[in-house]
């Protein structure tokens, strides 16, 4: 692998971690306005990202094994410097990861609280019709 070769690996790897990056946040901005299409569209765009990111991942640390110890100086800092910017990127990832999970949460949550309020509805719903239903019963009976 040469100097060209490890800067190309190393420009795809950036490219991909801020992409999962950008469609983590474009996600987190619109999340109250999705429906259920969207989000799930957004789950299979960013499983490809991700599967795309173990491959990139796993590729290009075969190469530097293999090659690595030959490396000069300036190839071997750009390597670290590359370990360096993905252990910060896999925590900014987290992060957004921890952020869906808990926006979802507070969905679920507030869905839940809103079909509770509908659910007693209906039930008073019920229980009125039940007792009109009655009261006519009970007025056709005098009449």
């Amino acid at each position: 692998m040469n100097s060209s070769e490890l800067e190309k690996g190393i420009s795809r790897g950036k490219g991909l971690f801020a992409e999962i990056i950008r469609v983590s946040s474009d996600f987190l901005e619109r999340f109250e306005e999705l429906d259920t299409a969207a989000i799930r569209e957004f789950g299979q765009k960013r499983q490809s990202l991700l599967e795309t990111l173990v491959n990139f991942h796993t590729e290009f640390q075969q190469k530097l094994r293999v090659e690595e110890k030959n490396f000069p100086l300036a190839m071997t800092k750009q390597v670290e410097e590359f370990r360096i910017f993905q252990e910060v990127f896999v925590h900014i990832i987290m992060e957004k990861n921890a952020a869906i999970i808990s926006q979802a949460n507070r969905s679920r949550e507030r869905l839940r609280a809103e079909l509770a309020v509908v659910g007693r509805g209906k039930q008073a719903l019920q229980g009125y019709n039940r007792r009109k239903s009655l009261s006519q019963n009970y007025l056709d009976k005098t009449g």
